[in-house]
């Protein structure tokens, strides 16, 4: 049973997709009381996370932007993971609470499992707690009216990987995939869809929980930029 009354230095806070509202009571509550607020940015673009957390009325906050390049060159990476966990250090040595806010939830393909790797590595005596969000796909499959799984139903979450290795057999083998990371990638997606009769079965969610939400079925004039900030869920129908 977790202790309650451990005190802990850095928490790991899932926001949710985007609409504010989705952000739990806990994250709120954990974000209210603390002092040190860590957010991520994407070669230093405006933060999608303090796009969120700013509108939850917090006061009396120090933020600190953490900025991270679009690679997947981990070598490169791991200099800003290492930067960041010693930032977050430092402000715990002040005797500060702190906090590192993501998009969804925080160990569903985020930063802050390699900034917790680095941090724990470096500093073992530092108490973390990890803080649950609604991830992206939950969000969608609310939104377009679509389960996720049923009775005995399978399903698959993955990022789109550029040569698409494995992707068809999961596709096969899953009642339901969930493809992540779509990006630029959307075309080719909808390609290998239609190739393998599934076109039908599958709706793209772009920007779920914000005021430029879209909902699409019809894949026949989606085009690059619809793949940003989306995901892809494919549905087989139930068999009868």
């Amino acid at each position: 049973m977790r202790d309650n009354n451990k005190k802990i230095d850095f928490y790991g806070v899932g926001i949710g997709p985007g609409d504010p509202g989705l952000v739990t009571i806990k994250a709120k509550n954990i974000l209210d009381k603390i002092d040190t607020v860590f957010v991520p940015s994407a070669d230093g673009e405006k933060s999608f996370a303090f796009s969120i957390i700013s509108s939850l009325n917090l006061k009396n906050k120090k933020f600190v932007i953490l900025t991270f390049p679009m690679t997947k060159d981990k070598k490169i990476l791991r200099n800003y993971w290492v930067r960041a966990a010693k930032k977050i250090r430092v402000e715990i040595q002040k005797n500060k609470t702190t906090a590192f806010v993501t998009i969804g939830d925080p160990f569903i393909y985020s930063t802050y499992i390699y900034v917790l790797k680095e941090l724990k590595n470096r500093y073992p005596d530092i108490k973390v707690e990890t803080i649950p969000g609604i991830t992206s796909f939950n969000a969608a499959s609310c939104a377009c009216g679509l389960p996720l799984l049923e009775s005995g139903e399978k399903m698959a979450v993955l990022p789109v990987s550029r040569n698409f290795e494995g992707l068809e057999k999961i596709l096969k083998e899953f009642d339901t995939v969930v493809l992540m990371k779509v990006g630029p990638k959307i075309e080719k997606i909808t390609c290998l869809l239609k190739r393998m009769n599934l076109i039908k079965n599958a709706v793209l969610i772009s920007h779920v929980g914000h005021k430029n939400e879209k909902i699409i079925r019809d894949f026949d004039n989606l085009n690059k930029k619809e793949g940003y900030l989306s995901v892809v869920i494919v549905k087989k129908e139930k068999k009868k």
